[in-house]
């Protein structure tokens, strides 16, 4: 699995980027706001996600992890591939998204190209519980990028716990361990997790 890369542009299209790194180019799909952002022979750093099909092989670059979250949280609705979800990215940032599917906002989404009535209505239906009401929010306050929590946080979801789950397990192991790594919460989080 290739997690991030750090390199330097070799190639800026409008939605992808090379990223050379080990002397190994790397073809990484990326939203047009970041490949825009970005000029060759600039040094980046993506958080990435590789996806294998019968057809290929796909790398998708993102500037920040929220980002990668959101786009693993999109590929889970039923139907919903990865043009679509980096549709979804394209236009929204994760926080109006999931503010949109707290809400029940179909417009918001409708408006996203490739995003009709019928897919809203999916995403909202598949997506909302799983969300959590305001956990967002508080994870963004409380999470800033590339802190313990918000690496807590993306390792437990992937597991497939939900945000309301992993939010109060963690909460109550950095209660009572409040100065504990990042292996000895997930392990606490874990176990808390597991019980009945």
């Amino acid at each position: 699995m290739i997690s991030e890369l750090r390199g330097t542009v070799a190639d800026v299209q409008k939605d992808v980027l090379v990223i050379e790194t080990g002397g190994i180019g790397f073809e990484v799909r990326v939203t047009p706001r970041l490949a825009s952002s970005v000029a060759r022979d600039d040094r980046v750093h993506v958080y990435t996600r590789l996806l294998v099909r019968e057809d290929g092989w796909s790398l998708y670059g993102f500037k920040i992890r929220e980002e990668r979250a959101c786009f693993d949280l999109l590929l889970s609705v039923r139907g919903m591939g990865a043009k679509v979800s980096m549709s979804v990215l394209s236009h929204l940032q994760p926080q109006d998204f999931y503010r949109a599917i707290l809400a029940q906002d179909d417009r918001a989404l409708v408006g996203v190209p490739g995003v009709g009535k019928k897919t809203a209505a999916r995403m909202i239906l598949e997506l909302r519980d799983r969300i959590g009401l305001g956990v967002k929010e508080e994870a963004a306050r409380k999470a800033p990028p590339g802190s313990l929590e918000e690496e807590a946080l993306e390792g437990l979801m992937a597991l497939g716990y939900s945000w309301q789950e992993v939010k109060d397990a963690l909460s109550n192991v950095r209660q009572a361990e409040p100065s504990a790594d990042l292996e000895t919460v997930l392990r606490e989080a874990l176990r808390r997790l597991a019980r009945p």
